[in-house]
């Protein structure tokens, strides 16, 4: 949304808010902040400006723009409480500039809701010391959504709160710019949810979720609507209505393993998060998911130089292996009663009725061999036409061939900033021949994070960020695309590159004003991919205004 008459409105909303609110000003909040931004290279480096709800740029040498907030609580009783919220980001660059928030959120009994853009998610665990979970994390522009469920974690009371459980639902609207291809559309729609469940009464706390995001709907460039069946979406199954064999819309999930711990020394959350793109990935039990997150994130107790610190190991290279995600007729094949299949079709299992023909007639080296179950018949494809791989492989995560920009909002990736887009690669990498059918052109990472904060002194907050990467490209640009055994030559990511992001930031409590602080950072992204250094100067007014 770009700067109107909404824009204008806010801002005289909140100058008028300490003026017509004073009498509850311990239910106001606002903040007033100043960024100045500059870096070395087009590309800024990383922990600059991701996991920032996308409030600055990803590329440019310098920007500036000021962060205008407000949030009041309008309601708080036993049972209801109710918040507003606005935050305008105006950018020196007028036409950049936008209304980042504007929302409505609380609770009801139990039930957490919230409606509108707002700069929050359930599931972050600590995007400010993390690398930032696969899905549902800070680093894009919050969408317009209604989100409902419960956000924290519930004690049962007829378990005599020995299992608690958190989970919500969200629907939102990918309301960008988003038409590129003929396979990108406008007008998205957002299905999101997640289920939790945790062992409580204990000091160790287990838990075990479920994380599913789908992309539905939509108008393509040639303003064909895209046909929705909400509720196949909302379980990730073919649609009989649409006449579909594989899951309606495009989808991503996440499965979240772990566990939190309140010791004596501090509050210590260890995790393990296995990202998939389809059912292989999503059945654990066929250790076919090789990806993950493995991390701990430690809050100490009494150690003023180090009140936080963060470790993760992550690998998302595999995504199911390098086979093609589907068997593919070589050529034009005829069955028994007539019906004829070109090629590249998707071979169906379920769709062959004599396996002895459909082998004989494609493949007639195996004329004298009789008796062919679809055991057999599928591991002969498989060495024959996918170099001795199962199928079923190359996920590609964050992609999809229906939605060209797969999990973006104004660009930026909507889960882990790890993953470089299409234009991020062209920037820093040598031309090739593009197959450039999907986002994201580098989605194959391993690595490892470490994140910490602390206090020099009582007024003087520091935080690190250093993230070292192996960037190992797509699968949908080393081949012809993802259904492809053909490479592509010049390829960048054909040996993987190595990469290192780091970040220092420090904040200073003036003894001025009450809430005024200063911050700055230094970041700085080197190694194969590209160099760049940065830095940000803040200015930020915050006051406590509680009497």
């Amino acid at each position: 949304m770009r700067i109107n008459n909404s824009y204008l409105v806010f801002t005289l909303a909140l100058l008028m808010f300490p003026i017509g609110l004073s009498a509850q000003e311990e239910s106001l909040k606002y903040d007033v902040t100043l960024h100045v931004l500059g870096s070395s290279n087009e590309i800024r480096p990383m922990w600059m400006v991701n996991n920032e709800w996308g409030r600055f740029n990803q590329f440019g040498s310098s920007e500036a723009l000021a962060e205008l907030g407000a949030s009041f609580r309008v309601v708080e009783k036993k049972h209801l409480t109710l918040n507003a919220g606005l935050r305008a980001l105006a950018n020196f660059e007028l036409s950049e500039s936008v209304l980042q928030e504007a929302y409505l959120s609380g609770n009801f009994g139990f039930v957490d809701f919230s409606l509108g853009k707002e700069q929050y998610s359930p599931l972050i665990i600590d995007d400010v010391l993390t690398s930032g979970m696969y899905l549902m994390n800070s680093n894009a522009r919050p969408i317009p959504r209604v989100t409902i469920g419960i956000f924290d974690y519930l004690p049962l009371g007829f378990t005599k709160n020995w299992v608690e459980i958190k989970g919500g639902i969200l629907q939102g609207w990918l309301n960008d710019e988003r038409i590129e291809k003929n396979n990108s559309a406008n007008n998205v729609l957002l299905h999101e949810k997640f289920a939790y469940m945790r062992l409580g009464n204990t000091k160790v706390k287990p838990y075990a979720g479920l994380v599913h995001s789908a992309l539905f709907g939509g108008t393509r460039p040639d303003g064909t609507k895209i046909p929705i069946d909400f509720w196949p979406t909302f379980f990730g199954s073919a649609s009989s209505e649409l006449g579909e064999t594989n899951a309606t819309g495009a989808h991503m999930g996440m499965w979240d393993f772990g566990f939190n711990w309140q010791s004596g020394f501090g509050d210590v959350h260890l995790y393990w998060q296995k990202p998939f793109a389809d059912a292989s990935g999503l059945k654990l039990y066929n250790w076919e998911n090789k990806d993950y997150t493995i991390g701990v994130l430690v809050k100490p107790k009494d150690i003023s130089w180090l009140s936080g610190i963060s470790i993760e190991v992550f690998k998302s290279d595999v995504q199911s292996g390098y086979g093609i995600p589907d068997p593919l007729y070589p050529e034009s094949y005829t069955d028994e009663s007539g019906n004829t299949f070109g090629q590249g079709s998707i071979i169906w299992m379920h769709e062959i009725d004599d396996f002895d023909h459909f082998m004989h007639t494609l493949f007639p080296e195996t004329a004298e061999t009789t008796g062919w179950e679809e055991e057999e018949v599928v591991r002969y494809l498989e060495v024959e036409l996918n170099e001795g791989h199962k199928y079923g492989g190359r996920d590609d995560y964050m992609n999809n061939g229906s939605y060209y920009n797969g999990w973006t909002y104004s660009g930026v990736n909507m889960g882990t900033p790890l993953f470089h887009t299409a234009e991020k690669v062209r920037k820093y990498a040598n031309t090739w021949d593009e197959v450039d059918q999907v986002f994201f052109y580098n989605n194959r990472v391993n690595g490892f994070h470490l994140g910490a904060e602390g206090c020099v002194s009582p007024k003087v907050k520091y935080r690190i960020k250093s993230t070292y990467t192996l960037n190992k490209g797509s699968y949908a640009e080393e081949f012809r695309g993802r259904s492809s055994w053909t490479r592509t030559e010049n390829y960048f990511f054909s040996k993987t590159k190595h990469q290192l992001y780091s970040m220092l930031e420090v904040r200073w409590a003036t003894p001025w004003f009450d809430g005024l602080f200063l911050s700055g950072r230094a970041a700085f992204d080197t190694g194969q991919l590209y160099d760049s250094f940065g830095g940000q100067l803040s200015i930020v007014y915050a006051p406590s205004l509680k009497k």
